[in-house]
């Protein structure tokens, strides 16, 4: 399997850490990550993928082994970055593969980047009402009442919260490597991104009111879609994978026994899911 490359990108004064595998000729996937993790949790797909295909994957702004932004994290920031390093990677047209997170962020940069964006790959990754489980909704009730439920979103930047991320609906919890919440909980422990955190926890409030936008794109493009779901996820149900047949009706909907880190389960399944939507896109 093709080593992967680990790197910087420079973005408007930050470092941007990028794994990168692959024969940069051939067809790009782009991935996204989802909170509270990093690309890290990219790794045992990219082993499968970067054979056949370029792989990229992206730590958003204090995530990870990239630099926080100076100012309060937004989406909309996350996103101009990440699109900026998609740029200065040189890549053209490519396929996204949107993991929880990974869909406000990646969603933003489709509609910048539109045509470039050839598929669709969610997982986890919302873009429905109807996708919203209840985990998703004990957060609603800090923004609703902040000061009522801050005690909610304190437990969430915890080890705790993190773990129970990671765990959430797995089908065996062995199977979910223990250091994978204790790395993550290494970023969130340095000081001050806690905070940053719970304030881009507090923005992810702007994103639903974005969703027509982002399903209008999906009716109008009809770019290839792929929603693979772990279907025991509390904090995105199955609806919202089912959902995306709606605007694409061609969308192929394949929901897994387990949960929100499909991977840790079902990557041998996902790949391959993958590598079949990546050959229709890129024949």
């Amino acid at each position: 399997m093709p080593a992967i490359r680990h790197h910087h990108v420079e973005v408007d004064g930050l470092k941007v850490f990028v794994r990168e595998a692959g024969d940069a000729s051939r067809p790009t996937l782009v991935l996204l990550p989802g909170y509270p993790s990093s690309t890290r949790a990219y790794v045992r797909l990219i082993d499968r993928l970067a054979a056949d295909w370029h792989t990229v994957a992206i730590d958003y702004p204090g995530f990870g082994s990239s630099d926080p932004l100076p100012e309060s994290p937004t989406f909309d920031r996350l996103a101009e970055v990440t699109g900026k390093v998609i740029d200065l990677l040189g890549i053209g047209d490519y396929a996204v593969y949107m993991f929880d997170f990974g869909a406000p962020v990646g969603f933003r940069i489709a509609l910048e980047h539109d045509q470039r964006v050839k598929a669709v790959i969610t997982q986890n990754g919302n873009a429905y009402v109807e996708g919203f489980g209840p985990d998703v909704e004990g957060l609603n009730g800090w923004w609703s009442d902040k000061a009522k439920h801050q005690d909610t979103v304190d437990w969430v930047v915890s080890l705790a919260g993190t773990r129970h991320q990671w765990l959430t609906g797995a089908r065996n919890p062995e199977h979910i490597d223990p250091e994978q919440a204790l790395a993550d909980q290494a970023v969130i422990d340095l000081p001050g991104r806690a905070e940053y955190m719970k304030s881009l926890l507090w923005d992810y409030q702007t994103n639903p009111v974005r969703y027509p936008s982002w399903q209008a794109w999906l009716r109008e493009r009809q770019p290839n879609v792929l929603a693979i779901w772990g279907r025991n996820d509390t904090f995105f149900i199955a609806p919202g994978a089912e959902a995306y047949r709606r605007d694409v009706p061609s969308a192929e909907v394949v929901l897994l026994d387990t949960g929100h880190f499909a991977l840790e389960e079902a990557a041998d399944e996902i790949a391959a899911h993958v590598n079949t939507v990546l050959a229709k896109t890129f024949a």
